[in-house]
């Protein structure tokens, strides 16, 4: 590949030095410029109307390029596709999460409420008591509730007459 230079047009402000450079560094031509046809343009040109194996082979070497290009455009497309499905769901779920730990934080400080109650229900009923004497006595209660016979409530029989009237009237 060959370098070549232009050479600007010379408006009396500097002279142009022996070697065809302008000032210290080298102006390089553009990769394509209308006035000057590459040297493979009319090559192209004038052997349009033959063509050789070492063309098709050429054509066909673009061609694969081009379409290795295309594969590897919509390739491109998909991945970044799947990665903002990928990161939405990670929001979505590091948003649930965070709601899920918000929850299990309320729970936890009404777990830690209703036991600071109990214990201090514990202390209020045993001031004076054994332990041995409180476990007795609850389980005392807990006979008593037991074989109490429940007359009102659900389950009872007097909760399902008066849900019988409730559905006869409405």
């Amino acid at each position: 590949m060959t370098l070549t230079y232009q050479i600007p047009p010379n408006n009396g402000l500097s002279q142009p030095q022996p070697n065809g450079l302008q000032g210290p560094f080298p102006q390089q031509a553009p990769a394509f410029s209308p006035q000057q046809p590459m040297t493979g343009d009319k090559r192209k040109a004038s052997a349009a109307g033959m063509s050789s194996p070492a063309d098709f082979e050429e054509n066909a070497r673009v061609a694969a390029e081009e379409d290795k290009r295309r594969r590897n455009t919509a390739a491109s497309a998909r991945f970044r596709v799947k990665k903002k499905q990928r990161e939405a769901e990670l929001e979505k779920r590091a948003k649930e999460m965070t709601d899920k730990v918000q929850q299990l934080e309320g729970r936890v400080q009404q777990l830690e409420t209703e036991n600071k109650w109990l214990k201090g229900l514990i202390t209020e009923r045993g001031s004076g008591e054994s332990t041995a004497d409180k476990g007795s006595e609850g389980r005392k209660e807990a006979e008593e509730r037991s074989t109490e016979q429940r007359t009102e409530g659900v389950g009872t029989e007097q909760a399902a007459s008066e849900q019988a009237t409730v559905d006869v009237q409405g």
